[in-house]
This record gives C-alpha cells, structure tokens and sequence, in this order.
C-alpha cells in the first residue's frame, strides 16, 4: 500500500513513462547477436578452436631421432673401461679382510709396547712362520710372550724356554697370511724387509696340531723394550722394521705361499694384495702405510 501510495503523489506522466522504458530495454536486448545474449556459446567457441588444433601425443618427438650409433656406444664403451681401469687400483685396496687384519695387528702391537712400559720389563710379540708346528696356524698366527719370570703365563708348565706366553694365539683372518718383503713394491733405493724375512733365533714354547708339546722353536719375533723402543731384532740399515699381511694361503705340501689375488703396480708389474705396516725402531709404535 505504501508502494501504491508513493507511485499515486506523483506526476501522471512519471508514471506512465515507467512501461516505456522498461520496453525499450527488452527491445533493445532483443537487438543483440545471438552469441551476446549467450554467454555459454563463448565457451564452446573457444573449445571448438581447441579441438579444431591438431595435438601431438609426447612420443611424437622422439619418433622422429635415430637410435645410437655404433660409433657413439664404442666411445661410451671406451670410457667407462678407462674409469675403471683408473679406480681398480683403489678399490682392491678396500678389502674388509686386510684391513681388519691390518689393524688387529697393529692393536696387538700397541698393546705389546704399553704393557712394556708399564711393567718396566721387555715384552715380545711371536709370530708363526711357514714351517710353524700347526699347520693351520702357519704365517698366520701370532701371540704375546714375556720373561720366563712373568706372572699370569698360559703355559701350564714353565718349559725350559726363557719365554712364557702371556696371549693366546690369535690369527689373521681366513685367507691372509704374513708376507716378505718381495710382495710390495719399493719406491727409491732403500732397504725393504719384514720380520719375516729375517733369520729368527729366540725360541718359544709351541704346541703341534695334535696338542703335544715342542721343546723349543725358533720363530720370527719383535721386543719391546720398557722405554717403548725395539729392542730386537736390530735393522741398522733402516729406521723401521715392516711386517705385511697378503691375500693367500701356505700350501701344506711345498710350504710355500700361493697368493689368491693379484694386481699391477704402479710400475707394471704384478704383486699381490697386501696390506703392510712399520714399526719404528726408536718409539717402537705401529703405523700402518697402506691406509
């Protein structure tokens, strides 16, 4: 009613021009194109054009390149054959067992020469050699030994020998034994000998493979006198003294050792895998050289 109040005070000709104009408006959007008054037919113009453009499936552009060519995968072939000639060296000499056996042994040797300076009295680390009585533990096992008056001997009865064993035997990890010096490869002129290679003349008390005793047998050795140094076996035309563990076994026939890998030196000649340390003759500590 306030609507109809409102349109009634006003001018007669006001209100009858209000359906005039709303009939221009309605003629007016009339006159408009067909898409205009659609908006919807805009959209599917425009997807219309799309589709009317031809599309390439991804696989288009490889179909048209060629598949190498024998001389690209020679070249290919012919790197990665250099690389690896270039890095075998350095992965041979990350073989777990050497350089578990390596540092076990270098350990053992601390060990040997702390235990000398505390007890102020010499102590000797024995190693088998290839004639040792237990054919199992040849150029492989090694032990502590000390004076004939040291207490806590694993020996049950005092042999005869001015040695006691203070350590059971340990040994190499399966597939190592000790190596001569004619197993590395020596830089310069200088002297290069392991323990190994020298004549043994102490004497310890061995046990053979069936459990009986040996008098006495000379073996490869190394002393620590209680300043840490070494005192035997003297090398006077060097500083240091090496002992070096290779890739190999001792054939129980010949006595020899027949090594099981091999590679080429720098040089070109073919030496085995080993590991090799040095013991200094003054301060009598272990460093291993090959690490």
């Amino acid at each position: 009613m306030a609507q109809n109040a409102y349109v009634s005070r006003r001018d007669p000709e006001q209100v009858a021009e209000i359906p005039a104009q709303g009939e221009e408006f309605l003629g007016a959007a009339l006159a408009l194109p067909e898409k205009s008054r659609h908006p919807t037919s805009q959209i599917s113009s425009v997807d219309s054009l799309f589709m009317s453009c031809p599309r390439q499936h991804p696989t288009s552009f490889l179909s048209g390149r060629s598949a190498f060519s024998l001389i690209e995968l020679l070249v290919v072939m012919a790197m990665v054959s250099l690389l690896l000639a270039i890095a075998a060296p350095s992965l041979v000499s990350l073989s777990p067992a050497r350089k578990t056996g390596i540092h076990e042994l270098s350990g053992f040797l601390e060990n040997a020469r702390a235990e000398a300076i505390a007890r102020s009295a010499p102590r000797i680390v024995a190693f088998a050699d290839a004639h040792f009585p237990d054919p199992s533990l040849a150029l492989r096992a090694y032990a502590l030994f000390g004076e004939a008056t040291a207490k806590g001997s694993h020996e049950k009865s005092a042999p005869t020998n001015r040695f006691h064993r203070l350590s059971p035997w340990r040994t190499l990890p399966e597939g190592l034994v000790f190596a001569s010096g004619e197993d590395f490869e020596v830089i310069g002129d200088g002297a290069f000998r392991t323990l190994h290679d020298l004549i043994a003349t102490r004497r310890f008390a061995v046990k053979t493979s069936s459990g009986g005793g040996d008098a006495g047998r000379a073996l490869p050795s190394l002393v620590f006198g209680p300043d840490g140094g070494v005192r035997a076996p003297s090398f006077a035309d060097a500083d240091a003294l090496h002992i070096g563990v290779v890739e190999g076994f001792r054939d129980p026939s010949t006595g020899t050792v027949i090594h099981t890998a091999k590679r080429l030196s720098g040089s070109g000649q073919e030496i085995p895998n080993g590991e090799c340390l040095e013991v200094g003759y003054y301060t009598g500590r272990p460093r291993i050289l090959t690490d």
